[in-house]
């Protein structure tokens, strides 16, 4: 019985490996910022001048493909610059360049450009095929040498550039890749929104339908004296949208920390305008430092204090309200939630800060913990209204997530640590020898019982 216990086990154990590979191989088919969805209405954006925000020209990701892989797929949802999703002035949204990069270090080190893609199709390498609308534009490169990092995974870098950072205009943008992605926090602030835009009417409308899917016009419950119903009602047509008011971003602290800052920007907290005059919900923040922050867009951002929103909060019109007025949680990896409850006014930077320092003041820091660990933390930010253009500043890597929503760990530079393992490849090859070896142990059995029985 142990004999044939034993041969089951070598012909099962390679089996199963080689299972295990495909399945490990696929543990994420994308991953994707801000989400994987191209029915959310969640973006990130760039916008230009005159649109009372601030401006911002270009943004670093970090693009890994796993080692083995001979090609990687980048993708961009709604990259042109008409149509759905996107406003412009002059019916034309900003024109993007992405630009990829070889970086084997995986520290913005690389320069060797390994190919460049404009949103409209006016150079690089997709000239005369611009990038789609409300759909998905697939980049498939081979890998290149130059990008392979001590890991064996294949490293880059992915620039993103707004051209003319003076049209009044917005583009609103997915990027997801077959490998791994995330943000580098560099001193370019990460801007996105949930949007409800489109070139003109009828694309606004078809934006819409999009959102809204059981959307009636004709219902005179639908629309109340010009203005929608509440979404949250479940009997207003508009309920059941795939947009609930919430963002969630995910980054990584690769080490225990005695302090964590995170700033908001244009948050538009609060239901006043500036012209409304004080007293306003957004109140001045006192461990903001003063002046303006390093990072700042200078020419469009005002001094930290109690400045209004613009637009306000919780918008009048209920196809763009999402309650409650804004706030945002951050998440440790242990579950602990800390929760901003009067982030930034109009066009105003605030920072927030967690700190392990004892008796902490409220002009220091906003909250005192005992620790802050390594791990992956979540930023989730709520009551976020349609069509209202935030930013985020953060000194740690946000990691892109799969179609689940869940965190994608990006793929290291680094081998993960000094003891000797199989690649796929080497789990492929003993599999095949113990399958060899199993067949040559059955088939000396048979001929040995063989034997035996014509003694």
């Amino acid at each position: 019985m142990r004999r044939q216990q034993l041969v089951m086990f070598l012909l099962v154990c390679p089996i199963f490996i080689i299972t295990n590979l495909f399945v490990l191989k696929s543990a994420h088919a994308m991953s994707c910022l801000p989400t994987c969805s191209s029915n959310d209405a969640r973006f990130l954006a760039f916008g230009g001048q005159d649109i009372a925000t601030f401006v911002y020209e270009s943004m670093t990701l970090g693009i890994a493909s796993p080692a083995g892989s001979q090609t990687i797929k980048i993708s961009i949802f709604d990259g042109e610059n008409t149509g759905h999703w996107d406003f412009g002035a002059a019916e034309q949204a900003a024109t993007l360049e992405f630009t990829l990069i070889a970086d084997p270090k995986g520290d913005l080190s690389g320069t060797l450009e390994v190919g460049k893609w404009l949103s409209d199709g006016s150079d690089g390498m997709n000239i005369g095929n611009p990038m789609l609308d409300n759909d998905w534009f697939d980049i498939i490169i081979n890998n290149v040498p130059d990008a392979i990092a001590e890991s064996g995974n294949y490293l880059y870098i992915m620039r993103i550039r707004n051209l003319d950072t003076t049209q009044s205009a917005l583009n609103n943008y997915k990027i997801r890749t077959d490998g791994t992605i995330f943000i580098f926090p560099t001193d370019q602030p990460l801007a996105y929104e949930a949007g409800l835009r489109g070139l003109d009417a009828d694309f606004i409308g078809l934006v819409a339908n999009i959102i809204y899917p059981n959307i009636d016009l004709d219902d005179p419950f639908c629309i109340n004296m010009g203005n929608f119903c509440d979404p949250n009602e479940p009997g207003c047509c508009l309920f059941g949208t795939p947009y609930d008011g919430t963002f969630s971003f995910f980054f990584i602290l690769e080490n225990a920390q005695d302090i964590l800052n995170f700033w908001d920007g244009d948050f538009d907290f609060g239901m006043k305008t500036p012209g409304e005059g004080a007293p306003f919900e957004d109140t001045n923040d006192p461990n903001t430092p003063p002046g303006l922050p390093l990072f700042a867009d200078i020419p469009n951002t005002n001094p930290q204090a109690s400045v209004g929103a613009l637009p306000p909060d919780d918008n009048s019109l209920g196809a763009f309200r999402r309650m409650p007025n804004i706030f945002y949680e951050i998440i440790s990896p242990d579950g602990n939630l800390y929760s901003n409850l009067n982030p930034s006014g109009t066009n105003e930077w605030e920072l927030f800060q967690i700190n392990t320092q004892s008796g902490c003041e409220p002009d220091i820091c906003d909250v005192q913990v005992d620790s802050i660990p390594a791990g992956i933390w979540e930023l989730r930010i709520k009551g976020l209204d349609m069509s209202n253009l935030n930013f985020i500043r953060g000194f740690e890597k946000i990691i892109g997530v799969d179609d689940k929503g869940d965190p994608v760990p990006p793929l290291p530079p680094d081998p993960p640590n000094p003891i000797p393992s199989l690649s796929g490849t080497g789990l492929v090859l003993l599999s095949i020898l113990t399958i060899i070896v199993s067949i040559y142990y059955l088939s000396i059995r048979k001929k040995k019982y063989s034997c035996n029985y014509f003694k």
